[in-house]
């Protein structure tokens, strides 16, 4: 079965009020997660090291820089914390931009929902959902990510396009 990731990401105004409804659902909450992803110059996509806790995780994606409910080519390679990983990156293609955060993270079945405070950027909700454990279409995936936009009654002018990385460096222009 071919992985398919389809995502979405909204600027949010009263970050309570969404985690008030996030709450209420009849979701799983993993908790607060502190977060540092480092961008490294690639030719193609994003590569990402994300570091938190005892997670750690190379991450490679390819997505279109579009408003709404979007596909996304990904790869995760998890492993043990090694700060040799984020050294050898480094000095292979040089560090893009770090992003630090706050993430709130739910979870209903295959869909997961990101509630995240991004120093530098504010607060955001991303909702994720992936076929890796149920046999969905790009359609059904894509639905599924409509439902929580209804849900949290998001505005399509709340929209992100990018990523937070983008969003950092469009500060430092």
């Amino acid at each position: 079965m071919e992985l398919i990731n389809v995502e979405f990401k909204a600027r949010v105004n009263n970050y309570e009020a969404v985690k008030c409804k996030l709450d209420s659902l009849p979701i799983y909450c993993e908790g607060d997660l502190k977060q540092v992803d480092t961008y490294y110059n690639v030719p193609k996509g994003r590569v990402k090291l994300r570091e938190y806790d005892s997670y750690n995780s190379l991450i490679y994606y390819n997505r279109d820089n579009t408003a709404g409910v979007k596909q996304s080519d990904v790869l995760y390679y998890k492993h043990e914390s090694d700060p040799a990983l984020g050294a050898i990156l480094e000095l292979q293609f040089g560090i893009k931009v770090k992003v630090a955060k706050v993430r709130r993270k739910y979870v209903k079945d295959n869909v997961s929902i990101h509630l995240d405070s991004v120093e530098g950027l504010g607060c955001f909700v991303e909702v994720e959902a992936c076929n890796s454990e149920v046999d969905l279409t790009l359609e059904e995936l894509r639905m599924q990510c409509d439902e929580f936009f209804n849900l949290l009654q998001l505005r399509k002018e709340d929209l992100i396009d990018v990523s937070y990385s983008d969003l950092l460096l469009r500060q430092e222009i």
